[in-house]
C-alpha cells in the first residue's frame, strides 16, 4: 500500500468553521474544483493539442488524481497529495503549479499567470474553473493553500475580481453587466441559453462556452445570473449578451463580515455584521441589502459590487454621523450615531 505523505494543505476558514464543521457543499465544491484545476494545469504542461471542446486525457486523469488525507486540527485543514502511478511527466509537481496559480491570483499578477500557463486556451479554461470554487463576496468561508514550505496563499472574495478581470478584454470592461432571469431554454447546438428577462418579459438569448453547461443543466427553470458583454435595445434593455464570463444561480445567501476595509481604514464590528440580500421587486435585477438600525440601503447587479456599495455606505455613515457632535444631530440621526458606535469601531489596517 502506498503511504500517504503530504506537505500540502488546504485550509477552509471563516465563520462557517466556528462549530468545527464545514458544509458538505463547500468542501465538495472546493475539492472538486481543485481536482479539475489540477487536471487542466497538467494538460497545459503536456501541451495537449487544441480542440473545439476540451476532453480530459485518461492518462492525465490517472496520473494527476489528488488524494485527501484525514482533516487536521485547525480552521478546517485538509492534507492533499499527488499520488502518481508512474509514467510520462511523473516528476511534474502539479500542486506546485496550483500554488503558483493561487499566488498569481491573490497578488493579481498577470505576469506570473502568463509564465505559468502561456497557452491562452488552457489559461482561460483554468481561470473559468477556478472562478467556480472561489469564495464569493460576503461568504461565511474563505480558503488558504500551502505547498510544502512555501508561504500560505490566501484566496478571498477579492480573488474573484482578479480572475474576472483577466477573462474580460480591457476594452470591454465598461460594457460588462450582470443580468438576472429565469433559465427557460438551452440550445446545445448553438451554444446559447435563453433567459426570461423580468423587466420587459422578453426572452434574452446569450451565447456561452461549453464549460457552463453542467451548471445550467443543474439549475434549469431557476433564476440565474449571467455576466458578460452586452448590447442594448432602444429602451436601454439588454438584447444580447456575448463573451460570457460567468453563469451561476442567483445567490441570495446571507453575507457575513467581521470587518470591512476602505483605503487603509478598517471598520470592525463588535458582533458579526450579517445582512441578507434580496431581489428588488420592480425589476428583479438588483440585489438589495438593508439594515434600518444602521441606516443601510444599498443595491447592485451582483454580490461583488454590492459589497463595494456596502463598504462605501458604512464608511460614509460612520464619518457623517458617528463622528458628528451630538448637538448638531436630530433625534433620528442621534439614534443612528448610537447604533453605529455600538456596532462599529474604525482603526488603521494592520501591516503585520
Amino acid at each position: 500500500m502506498q503511504q500517504f505523505i503530504s506537505t500540502n494543505k488546504l485550509y477552509i476558514t471563516g465563520s462557517e468553521t466556528d462549530a468545527h464543521t464545514v458544509s458538505i457543499e463547500t468542501v465538495t465544491t472546493v475539492l472538486t474544483g481543485i481536482q479539475k484545476t489540477a487536471y487542466l494545469l497538467a494538460s497545459a504542461q503536456l501541451k495537449q493539442p487544441l480542440q473545439k471542446r476540451f476532453t480530459l486525457n485518461k492518462d492525465i486523469k490517472k496520473r494527476y488524481a489528488l488524494q485527501c488525507g484525514l482533516p487536521a486540527q485547525g480552521s478546517y485543514v485538509i492534507p492533499i497529495a499527488q499520488l502518481s502511478s508512474g509514467g510520462l511527466f511523473d516528476d511534474h509537481d502539479v500542486l506546485a503549479d496550483m500554488n503558483a496559480l493561487f499566488d498569481a491570483i491573490s497578488t493579481h499578477c498577470a505576469e506570473k499567470l502568463q509564465q505559468l500557463i502561456p497557452d491562452s486556451y488552457f489559461c482561460e479554461k483554468v481561470l473559468r474553473e477556478v472562478l467556480r470554487f472561489l469564495p464569493k463576496a460576503g461568504s461565511s468561508w474563505g480558503m488558504r493553500f500551502q505547498h510544502g514550505d512555501c508561504a500560505e496563499v490566501t484566496l478571498n472574495s477579492h480573488a474573484v475580481r482578479s480572475v474576472e478581470s483577466w477573462l474580460i478584454r480591457p476594452e470591454e470592461q465598461d460594457a460588462v453587466m450582470t443580468v438576472t432571469g429565469e433559465l427557460i431554454r438551452i440550445d446545445f447546438s448553438k451554444n446559447s441559453v435563453t433567459l426570461l428577462y423580468p423587466p420587459n418579459k422578453r426572452e434574452l438569448e446569450c451565447s456561452y462556452i461549453r464549460d457552463y453547461e453542467d451548471a445550467m443543466i443543474e439549475n434549469k427553470r431557476e433564476l440565474i445570473q449571467v455576466t458578460g458583454r452586452f448590447t442594448l435595445d432602444e429602451h436601454g434593455h439588454p438584447k444580447s449578451l456575448t463573451d460570457v464570463t460567468r453563469i451561476e444561480p442567483i445567490d441570495l445567501s446571507p453575507m457575513e463580515f467581521d470587518y470591512l476595509e476602505l483605503n487603509g481604514r478598517v471598520l470592525r464590528f463588535s458582533t458579526k455584521l450579517i445582512v441578507e440580500p434580496f431581489l428588488d421587486e420592480e425589476t428583479s435585477q438588483l440585489l438589495v441589502i438593508e439594515d434600518d438600525a444602521l441606516g443601510i440601503h444599498v443595491y447592485a447587479q451582483n454580490r461583488e459590487i454590492l459589497v463595494d456599495e456596502l463598504i462605501a455606505e458604512l464608511f460614509f455613515l460612520w464619518d457623517e454621523y458617528a463622528q458628528e457632535d451630538s448637538e448638531k444631530l436630530t433625534t433620528k440621526a442621534q439614534l443612528l450615531k448610537d447604533a453605529l458606535l455600538e456596532k462599529c469601531n474604525v482603526g488603521e489596517r494592520s501591516h503585520a
